[in-house]
């Protein structure tokens, strides 16, 4: 940075500083005049620093991008500013995050609301906001009220997500300037365009309030009344779960719609009739004609699925239902509900496995046994230094559900770590499946969760599901 640039810098950082001496008390929605500025630092070079990023759209802005982050510290927890480049240009409007963490404070400083320092962001905002989400999910589902109805930056709410169960709305805040100072306008916006009879803030994403230095608590009921069960009808298969409960993920069950249709699929294929026997003239007598339908029941291991396993138990399959120790009661619950709901309870069995994968915790019988594996475990690697132990339990994780799959069994592996990148996933599966013995073929892959869960253009890395399918065949030693 040239002398006169940083004198310059200086200059308006004091300004600024002066300015936020004056602003409001509160966090009431301050005018474009009166809301204090957010200063980004100078470009290192033309793409590099400062407000590179951000003039190009990208919705973030990180510490190291801010020169004036101490000085809005006095405004409290979190505040709405306009965004200017070290020069002067206005970049738009952010709500800021000024929670201190230590000596770097939360890293992702403020997540942009608009590019216009104009904008009003009050009510008739956020119902624009709502109602833009809303149109693109009736356009893609017009019969249906269940889905995903706002996933965070991807519907330009930033921090916000929202599940749509018919008249019941499940909302989170993963941002905790989202939470401090939209959370009112948000569920007025709600109520104006949908008029739900019950909104429940849940804190499911508990790694990015963690990251956000939010705090943890039991879900809430925040408009409405009581709601009871959310019920989700499916095709052969009804969703329910308690909206206060733990054990269970809002916004879980709309992104595994393909992988449940993987699993129904592979069941149908498993359970027609086989009629691919010749006839014989001389059989033994009580045994049925080798021509007439010759019906399996399948057997499926689903590792920790919060209700593929159950989908797949109404659909007439055998279920071992894994879940991880250190919910297992909470998850059993879940899934008892839902077995019950689908009376499917007696095509199910329970276990709870520790943190480490062990073959030996399902028994030695379960080794090649089952038919279909469905391996969904939570984010094993939820922050990028986690990421090199995170690989180690995916990789293990593979091997245990290889293992216990049949040769020409469905090895289906779904990955909730944003930090895991399509390419380091299938490196872990691939080397899972090898310290198993196994071959595989890949049958089907997916980096999205779904239609109801649009992405913001420039934060492509940050989806969270990932969907593998492969078809396991013995190693090479054994064929």
């Amino acid at each position: 940075m040239t002398l006169s640039a940083s004198r310059a810098l200086s200059r308006r950082i004091a300004r600024s500083r002066l300015a936020i001496g004056h602003s409001f008390s509160g966090l009431s929605e301050p005018g474009e005049a009166s809301r204090p500025r957010l200063i980004m630092t100078p470009r290192i070079s033309e793409k590099r620093g400062g407000d590179a990023r951000v003039s190009k759209q990208m919705p973030w802005i990180f510490r190291n991008e801010a020169a004036n982050v101490e000085e809005l510290r006095g405004l409290g927890t979190a505040a709405l500013v306009n965004v200017e480049s070290s020069e002067g240009r206005e970049l738009g409007i952010a709500m800021c995050n000024l929670t201190k963490g230590g000596s770097t404070g939360v890293n992702v400083l403020a997540r942009m609301l608009s590019d216009n320092v104009d904008t009003s962001i009050d009510l008739d905002f956020f119902r624009a906001r709502v109602l833009r989400a809303l149109e693109h999910r009736t356009r893609c589902w017009p019969d249906s009220k269940h889905y995903r109805l706002i996933n965070g930056e991807g519907d330009l709410l930033p921090g916000v997500l929202c599940d749509r169960y018919g008249d019941v709305l499940c909302l989170q805040f993963t941002a905790l300037a989202a939470e401090v100072l939209l959370q009112e306008d948000i569920l007025n916006a709600l109520e104006a365009v949908l008029a739900p009879k019950a909104v429940v803030l849940r804190y499911d994403a508990r790694t990015d309030r963690l990251l956000e230095k939010a705090s943890i608590k039991q879900p809430e009921l925040v408009r409405g009344s009581s709601p009871g069960l959310l019920e989700c009808p499916t095709p052969g298969f009804l969703f329910v779960a308690d909206p206060f409960a733990e054990g269970w993920s809002s916004g879980a069950f709309f992104a595994e719609r393909r992988l449940r249709e993987l699993l129904a699929g592979a069941l149908e294929e498993l359970t027609a009739p086989n009629k691919s026997a010749v006839p014989s003239a001389r059989r033994t007598p009580g045994k049925p004609k080798l021509s007439e339908p010759v019906l399996v029941q399948p057997k499926v291991l689903s590792l920790f699925g919060e209700s593929s396993g159950i989908s797949a138990a109404a659909k007439g399959a055998k279920v071992t239902c894994a879940v991880a120790s250190g919910s297992a009661k909470e998850a059993e619950q879940a899934l008892r509900l839902l077995a019950e709901r689908n009376q499917c309870q007696d095509h199910v069995t329970y276990c709870s496995l520790g943190e480490e994968p062990r073959l030996e915790e399902l028994g030695d019988q379960c080794k090649a046994f089952f038919d279909v594996v469905s391996l969904e475990p939570p984010a094993l690697a939820p922050t990028y230094g986690r990421l090199e132990e995170g690989a180690r339990l995916y990789t293990a994780w593979c091997g245990l559900a290889a293992a216990a799959c049949k040769p020409g069994g469905l090895l289906l592996v779904a990955c909730r770590s944003r930090t895991m990148s399509p390419v380091r996933l299938m490196r872990c599966i691939n080397m899972g499946i090898w310290s198993a013995g196994r071959q595989a073929r890949l049958v089907h892959r997916s980096a999205h969760a779904g239609l109801d869960s649009p992405i913001h253009f420039a934060l492509q890395d940050t989806n969270q599901f990932q969907l593998v399918a492969l078809r396991l065949s013995e190693g090479y030693a054994a064929s």
